[in-house]
This record gives C-alpha cells, sequence and structure tokens, in this order.
C-alpha cells in the first residue's frame, strides 16, 4: 500500500486510486490477517468488539469521521444494519468508499461526502446517534474544535468512540518524531490530554483502552506484507516512496515496543445539549 507525502492528507489519494486493486487486497489480507477495506491500525476483531460498545441498532444514524475509502464504515453497516455516513478529505477515498459500498451491497445505507475536517462537520446539530473516528483525530490541527463539533451533530446521550495513535508515554527524538510524522500534519500528546479535552468539550469520558498490542501487530504485519511485495510496490510506487515507508513502520515498531508512543481508544458521552 503505497502512502505518498502531501499536505492535509491528500497525499493518501495515490493509495485509494489502487485501493480495491488485488495487490492492496492481498496486501491488507496478509497485513490484517482480515481485509475489511481498512487503511489504519483497526482489525475486524476490534472493530467487532466496538459496535457492542456503541449500543448501535438498525435505527441508529452512524457518522465516522475521516472514513477513508470507507471500510471500517461499510463493515459497520453491514453488520447492524444501521444508517452511515462519513466524510474524508479525499475526494478519491471517498470515490472509492461509494464503489465499495455497492460492491457490499450497502450503497442504499450509506452517505459519503469530502469535506475538510479541519473546518465545521457539514451535518445538522443533533444529526446523530454515534460518531466514530479511527486514527484521525491526531492529523487534525486543533482537536478540542473537533471534539465540540462532534457534540454538537450528536444527539444528547450519544457515543464518541475514537483512537489515537499518538500518545505520548516515553522517550522520543525529533528525527523520530519526524520519521513518525512521515504522513503529514501529526500532532502527538500527553496522557490525558485527550480526556481533558473531550470534558471541555462537553463530554463524559465512559472507557478507555490501551490498544498499543494491536497497533504493534498490526504494524509488523503491514511490514512484512510489504517486504514480501517488494518488487511490486517498488515498480508502484517507486524506490524512494517504497524506502520511506519501510522506515516509517520500522519507527513505529520501535516506539510502539519500548512503550514511548501508544494508541488508546476513548469512548466518551455527549451531555444533555
Amino acid at each position: 500500500m503505497a502512502f505518498p507525502v502531501e499536505p492535509e492528507g491528500r497525499g493518501y489519494d495515490n493509495l485509494y486510486e489502487d485501493f480495491n486493486s488485488p495487490l492492496g487486497q492481498q496486501l491488507r489480507r496478509e497485513a490484517y490477517g482480515e481485509d475489511i477495506g481498512q487503511h489504519s491500525w483497526v482489525t475486524a476483531h476490534e472493530l467487532q468488539e466496538d459496535i457492542s460498545r456503541l449500543l448501535l441498532s438498525r435505527a441508529s444514524h452512524f457518522l465516522d469521521l475521516g472514513c477513508g475509502p470507507g471500510g471500517p464504515l461499510t463493515f459497520v453497516v453491514r453488520h447492524v444494519g444501521c444508517q452511515g455516513s462519513g466524510i474524508d478529505v479525499s475526494a478519491k477515498a471517498i470515490a472509492a468508499g461509494r464503489a465499495r459500498a455497492a460492491s457490499q451491497g450497502v450503497d442504499g445505507l450509506v452517505s459519503l461526502r469530502d469535506a475538510d475536517l479541519n473546518q465545521p462537520i457539514p451535518f445538522e446539530s443533533g444529526s446523530f446517534d454515534v460518531v466514530m473516528s479511527l486514527d484521525v483525530i491526531l492529523h487534525l490541527r486543533d482537536r478540542l474544535s473537533v471534539f465540540r463539533e462532534v457534540a454538537r451533530v450528536l444527539i444528547p446521550a450519544g457515543k464518541f468512540l475514537f483512537t489515537d495513535a499518538g500518545v505520548i508515554t516515553g522517550a522520543i527524538s525529533n528525527e523520530e518524531v519526524r520519521l513518525r510524522a512521515v504522513h503529514g500534519h501529526t500532532q502527538f500528546v500527553p496522557p490525558g490530554f485527550n480526556e481533558n479535552m473531550l470534558e471541555l468539550a462537553g463530554f463524559r469520558v465512559v472507557d478507555r483502552i490501551d490498544r498499543t498490542a494491536s497497533l504493534l501487530k498490526t504494524a509488523t504485519g503491514r511490514l512484512s506484507a510489504r517486504l514480501g511485495h517488494r518488487g511490486e510496490l517498488e515498480q508502484l510506487e517507486g524506490s524512494n516512496c517504497f524506502e520511506q515507508q519501510h522506515r516509517y513502520l520500522e519507527t513505529v515498531i520501535d516506539l510502539s515496543q519500548r512503550g514511548a508512543v501508544s494508541r488508546w481508544m476513548y469512548l466518551a458521552e455527549s451531555r444533555a445539549k
């Protein structure tokens, strides 16, 4: 999977052009164990656990903030039968997501649009029962503003679940920060920061879980899969991009193994308006 670097998250556009190619699908099967069309650190097993936490039903309206090509979103909609919406900065990701929803037979339940996630969420207040954002929040510029927007579009007592793979829990060098932030703007935060921002935005933190072990397993799988298809990927991406991604994944693995940067899941509930 190629991750070319461009500003404001648009560096993923080239990936999304070939996201559902045979090579892309094979890499995901090898990297994650099960291909659900994911592009982050999430696995099918992890997402199934989160579906039960969110208490989704067929009557629910669900938003995936930073949905990418719609893999986790369509996974949730297929399992629950609810209405699902997704927004992402990449128009090519949205196009890939629409194609995936159609191929999964849930295009009647899924609505996707491209939007800048650093701007107000383009939905009316109280539009959703649940908002999810997987490994996206660390790439946004003002998470307090984002959290307040999420609170606005949720119903009272609505659920907000997100993962953050940029929680600093040890020593990290400036070179490691550079390598870890290769995909664009990345905001690393200390433990407790997300909880404080959620409270300020009008949420009550319900649960939080350390998912660094899951990230480590996924990053190792992604690195192994890429090395196994090195020739094909170098031809597709170019040798410089391949090497850049190799060093990125090695850095993620090392930081996770020594406990310097952690990935956490947060579950919060919006308070009464």
